[in-house]
Protein backbone atom coordinates (compact mmCIF):
# COMPACT_ATOMS: atom_id res chain seq x y z
CA UNK A 1 0.00 0.00 0.00
CA UNK A 2 3.10 2.17 0.73
CA UNK A 3 4.96 1.54 -1.65
CA UNK A 4 1.55 2.16 -4.40
CA UNK A 5 1.47 5.56 -2.52
CA UNK A 6 4.75 6.33 -3.63
CA UNK A 7 4.33 5.25 -7.42
CA UNK A 8 1.33 7.74 -7.55
CA UNK A 9 3.03 10.80 -6.10
CA UNK A 10 6.12 10.14 -8.41
CA UNK A 11 3.73 9.98 -11.27
CA UNK A 12 1.79 13.03 -10.58
CA UNK A 13 5.30 15.11 -9.78
CA UNK A 14 6.67 13.64 -12.85
CA UNK A 15 4.10 14.95 -15.16
CA UNK A 16 3.92 18.31 -13.08
CA UNK A 17 7.41 18.93 -13.69
CA UNK A 18 6.90 18.02 -17.73
CA UNK A 19 4.22 20.75 -18.13
CA UNK A 20 6.04 23.56 -16.18
CA UNK A 21 9.69 22.29 -17.78
CA UNK A 22 7.86 23.29 -21.53
CA UNK A 23 8.05 27.01 -19.90
CA UNK A 24 11.60 26.81 -18.54
CA UNK A 25 13.02 25.50 -21.85
CA UNK A 26 15.66 27.78 -22.91
CA UNK A 27 15.89 28.90 -26.74
CA UNK A 28 18.05 31.23 -28.76
CA UNK A 29 17.26 34.41 -29.15
CA UNK A 30 19.77 36.53 -31.32
CA UNK A 31 19.32 40.12 -30.95
CA UNK A 32 21.11 42.14 -33.82
CA UNK A 33 22.12 45.63 -32.39
CA UNK A 34 22.84 48.44 -34.84
CA UNK A 35 24.29 51.91 -34.61
CA UNK A 36 25.53 54.80 -36.67
CA UNK A 37 29.00 54.84 -34.09
CA UNK A 38 31.74 52.82 -33.72
CA UNK A 39 32.77 53.33 -30.26
CA UNK A 40 31.68 51.79 -27.15
CA UNK A 41 30.16 49.33 -25.56
CA UNK A 42 26.54 48.36 -26.19
CA UNK A 43 24.67 47.22 -22.85
CA UNK A 44 21.46 45.39 -23.83
CA UNK A 45 18.50 44.13 -21.08
CA UNK A 46 15.73 42.29 -21.65
CA UNK A 47 12.86 42.49 -19.94
CA UNK A 48 9.67 40.36 -19.62
CA UNK A 49 7.64 42.26 -17.37
CA UNK A 50 5.43 45.61 -17.68
CA UNK A 51 6.22 46.62 -14.50
CA UNK A 52 9.91 46.77 -14.75
CA UNK A 53 10.52 48.00 -18.68
CA UNK A 54 11.30 51.88 -19.25
CA UNK A 55 12.29 52.59 -15.60
CA UNK A 56 15.63 53.20 -16.44
CA UNK A 57 17.10 56.76 -15.66
CA UNK A 58 19.78 58.46 -17.41
CA UNK A 59 22.75 59.33 -15.02
CA UNK A 60 21.85 56.17 -12.85
CA UNK A 61 23.19 52.89 -12.50
CA UNK A 62 20.28 50.19 -13.77
CA UNK A 63 18.71 48.21 -10.88
CA UNK A 64 19.76 44.72 -11.98
CA UNK A 65 16.58 43.21 -10.10
CA UNK A 66 14.49 44.45 -12.77
CA UNK A 67 16.00 42.77 -15.98
CA UNK A 68 15.22 39.08 -16.75
CA UNK A 69 18.76 39.56 -18.19
CA UNK A 70 21.40 41.52 -19.75
CA UNK A 71 24.78 41.26 -21.73
CA UNK A 72 27.38 43.98 -22.70
CA UNK A 73 29.33 43.63 -26.16
CA UNK A 74 31.50 45.81 -28.59
CA UNK A 75 30.48 47.63 -31.05
CA UNK A 76 32.43 46.68 -34.15
CA UNK A 77 31.92 48.00 -37.74
CA UNK A 78 28.50 49.66 -35.96
CA UNK A 79 26.84 46.23 -35.31
CA UNK A 80 27.36 43.93 -32.87
CA UNK A 81 25.43 40.39 -32.06
CA UNK A 82 24.48 38.92 -28.49
CA UNK A 83 23.02 35.25 -28.21
CA UNK A 84 20.79 34.78 -25.10
CA UNK A 85 19.23 31.60 -24.19
CA UNK A 86 15.74 32.21 -22.86
CA UNK A 87 12.22 30.49 -23.11
CA UNK A 88 9.61 31.37 -25.37
CA UNK A 89 7.30 34.45 -24.52
CA UNK A 90 6.90 37.97 -24.84
CA UNK A 91 9.56 40.18 -24.47
CA UNK A 92 10.60 43.95 -24.43
CA UNK A 93 14.81 44.94 -25.26
CA UNK A 94 16.17 48.38 -24.22
CA UNK A 95 19.72 49.18 -24.90
CA UNK A 96 22.23 52.24 -25.20
CA UNK A 97 26.04 52.66 -26.64
CA UNK A 98 28.38 53.75 -24.05
CA UNK A 99 30.80 56.26 -25.09
CA UNK A 100 32.16 57.12 -22.03
CA UNK A 101 32.11 53.36 -20.33
CA UNK A 102 30.78 54.45 -16.88
CA UNK A 103 28.14 51.43 -17.14
CA UNK A 104 25.30 54.45 -17.67
CA UNK A 105 23.54 56.13 -20.13
CA UNK A 106 24.63 59.52 -19.92
CA UNK A 107 22.63 62.26 -20.39
CA UNK A 108 22.23 66.33 -19.82
CA UNK A 109 21.05 68.10 -16.67
CA UNK A 110 17.45 67.85 -18.42
CA UNK A 111 17.60 64.14 -18.62
CA UNK A 112 17.82 64.20 -22.14
CA UNK A 113 20.10 61.35 -23.10
CA UNK A 114 23.62 62.05 -24.95
CA UNK A 115 24.43 58.63 -25.86
CA UNK A 116 22.66 56.73 -28.53
CA UNK A 117 20.02 54.33 -27.47
CA UNK A 118 17.44 52.26 -28.46
CA UNK A 119 14.52 49.93 -27.86
CA UNK A 120 12.66 46.84 -29.82
CA UNK A 121 10.36 46.97 -32.43
CA UNK A 122 12.10 50.26 -33.10
CA UNK A 123 9.97 52.46 -31.07
CA UNK A 124 10.71 55.76 -29.48
CA UNK A 125 8.62 57.52 -26.64
CA UNK A 126 7.26 60.68 -25.97
CA UNK A 127 9.69 62.53 -23.40
CA UNK A 128 10.29 59.40 -22.12
CA UNK A 129 10.32 55.98 -22.71
CA UNK A 130 8.25 53.80 -24.50
CA UNK A 131 5.07 51.98 -23.71
CA UNK A 132 5.82 47.88 -22.97
CA UNK A 133 3.18 47.19 -25.66
CA UNK A 134 4.65 48.96 -28.41
CA UNK A 135 7.92 47.48 -27.32
CA UNK A 136 7.10 44.36 -26.34
CA UNK A 137 7.67 41.52 -29.11
CA UNK A 138 6.89 37.73 -29.23
CA UNK A 139 9.97 35.02 -29.30
CA UNK A 140 8.68 31.91 -30.42
CA UNK A 141 10.95 30.54 -33.14
CA UNK A 142 14.66 28.95 -31.89
CA UNK A 143 17.01 31.19 -33.18
CA UNK A 144 14.69 33.88 -33.80
CA UNK A 145 16.26 37.26 -34.50
CA UNK A 146 15.09 40.68 -33.77
CA UNK A 147 17.18 44.02 -34.17
CA UNK A 148 17.94 46.84 -31.78
CA UNK A 149 18.79 50.35 -33.29
CA UNK A 150 20.94 52.93 -31.11
CA UNK A 151 20.03 56.06 -31.96
CA UNK A 152 21.02 59.26 -30.38
CA UNK A 153 18.38 62.61 -30.37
Amino acid sequence: MYIKKIYKLILKLSIIALIFNQNLYAETLIVNIESNYDKGLALIGIYNKKEHFGKAKVNQKLNSEKVLTGAVTKITNNKAQIKFDIPFGSYALSGFQDFDNNGVMSGNFLGIPKEPFGFSNDVRGKFGPPKWNDAVFIFNTSNQEVTLKLKKL
